[in-house]
């Protein structure tokens, strides 16, 4: 049993690690329907609203973390 809880403890602790060491983190993911949704990723200092479809994945919008105003990409 005690075996158990170290290995856990040890577990839990390169599980925090690895989460530090993430470059990009999925904020929200909105389901649209079958085989499609939005997703919302933070990554290098930037928000990217992203569609994604039957094999395709497109950058709909990008905003800085730290402004407020969101970049529509035509």
């Amino acid at each position: 049993m005690m075996a158990l809880a170290v290995w856990r403890a040890r577990l839990t602790g390169m599980v925090k690690a690895a989460d530090a060491r993430r470059h990009a983190r999925v904020v929200q993911l909105l389901p649209l329907g079958p085989g499609s949704r939005l997703l919302v990723v933070e990554f290098g200092g930037r928000r990217l609203l992203l569609g994604q479809g039957r094999g395709a994945l497109v950058r709909l919008a990008e905003a800085d973390l730290a402004s407020a105003a969101v970049e529509p990409i035509t």
